[in-house]
């Protein structure tokens, strides 16, 4: 709370307090699907409980209804996962109106009784924060790591704290990225993938002493996940097809927009978009999304992969690839790179020549200030081209 009275922060606490000790079942919002009032059942599963928006990383943002079930599903599929418990103090850094920091943040820490700290967010001050609340886990997306990484290690000496682990979901954490973090702040960083379709957590890394994979967003969670082809029919055990899950944090259709709901939902599975990979044992690996796969003469390029190359120079902080207009071959790569040394976009391309295949090194790289992001932290791809050109 900021620039609040005193009666404001301790009303705040007490429902804080009050929150921790309901059962998940009572404390979810109950409203009736077409009035919008509250119902007379509080314990009804399909009770409408949250009207949410995509990201609109790659299309227009779609409206999904999600209900108690789902949320209950969703909620205690992370509190267990992460072994959450009373004495777990965690830091919200995600906005609350995503499901990110609303059902993994605050739902998950207050049905087990734990604590939330809402701090304005500041990396100057953040890990500070993290030492004075106590705080044993938070999570966020890789851009928001990235920028607390350099904090860090921009400190006297590394940070003091009290995480037994830090999770990363919403967007694919950059193996590089990992390792540097969980070389300065000495806590393990766990991968978790997640939509709004399924009321967040779909899959996870374990964590420590079980098997955290880099490169996989780790194994299903609470859900069956398969690959499917363009018929809907799964593919073997490590190779690509559109990602599908099913199971009881899946919702089972958009808000008034039938023709989204046929494409994506059929037989209780539902299409995310996203092109993905099973190993024979189950750790799930993204290749990109659909939409955003660069397509070079008919070869299909991640733009993950040429992520990972870029980031793995020591000068460059963050990276961006993304299609790129190109009369000869359809699509090239591009990308654009924020610094944190000196290097120049020859250098960084001369950098992909010796780690990538020669149809997927970048045919552009730009250097910018800062890479254009969402308000839940995801870049947006689809405006790059359009910046670069300007």
């Amino acid at each position: 709370l900021h620039d609040g009275s005193a009666a404001a922060a301790t009303a705040a606490a007490e429902t804080q307090v009050a929150a921790s000790s309901m059962g998940m079942r009572d404390a979810l919002l109950q409203v009736d699907d077409e009035a919008g009032e509250p119902v007379e059942d509080a314990g009804d599963p399909g009770a409408l409980a949250l009207l949410l928006h995509t990201s609109g990383t790659t299309s227009k943002p779609k409206t999904v209804p999600i209900r108690q079930r789902n949320l209950i599903a969703s909620t205690g599929v992370i509190a267990r996962g992460y072994g959450l418990h009373g004495d777990d103090v965690t830091m919200c850094v995600m906005p609350l109106f995503h499901v990110h920091g609303l059902v993994a943040t605050v739902l998950a820490t207050l049905s087990t009784g734990g604590t939330v700290v809402l701090p304005r967010f500041r990396p100057s001050t953040f890990w500070d924060d993290v030492a004075s609340h106590g705080a044993t886990w938070y999570t966020a997306v890789p851009t928001i790591h990235a920028r607390l990484l350099t904090r860090a290690r921009e400190l006297p000496r590394a940070p003091r704290h009290n995480l037994r682990f830090v999770r990363s979901c919403s967007a694919p954490l950059p193996t590089v990225l990992w390792r540097r973090y969980e070389d300065t702040i000495d806590a393990p960083l766990v991968e978790a993938y997640g939509m709004t379709e399924a009321a967040h957590q779909m899959s996870s890394n374990p964590l420590p002493p079980a098997e955290r994979r880099p490169g996989t967003v780790g194994q299903a969670t609470g859900v069956e996940i398969t690959p499917l082809d363009d018929d809907w029919r799964p593919v073997p055990a490590g190779e690509d097809g559109e990602v599908a899950v099913r199971g009881p944090s899946v919702v089972d259709q958009y808000l008034d927009n039938p023709a989204a709901t046929a494409a994506s939902f059929r037989d209780g599975w539902f299409r995310t978009g996203d092109v993905g990979k099973l190993s024979a044992d189950g750790y799930l690996t993204l290749v990109g999304r659909v939409k955003e796969l660069i397509n070079r003469a008919g070869e299909k390029i991640s733009p993950y992969e040429v992520e990972e190359a870029l980031l793995s120079h020591p000068a460059v902080a963050e990276a961006a690839v993304y299609p790129m207009p190109d009369e000869k071959y359809g699509e090239q790569v591009g990308a654009v790179v924020v610094l944190q040394g000196e290097a120049t976009p020859k250098e960084l391309t001369a950098h992909c020549a010796d780690r990538l295949a020669a149809f997927k090194r970048p045919a552009l790289v730009t250097i910018l200030p800062e890479i254009p992001k969402g308000p839940t932290g995801k870049v947006q791809r689809r405006n790059l081209a359009g910046l670069v050109a300007r």
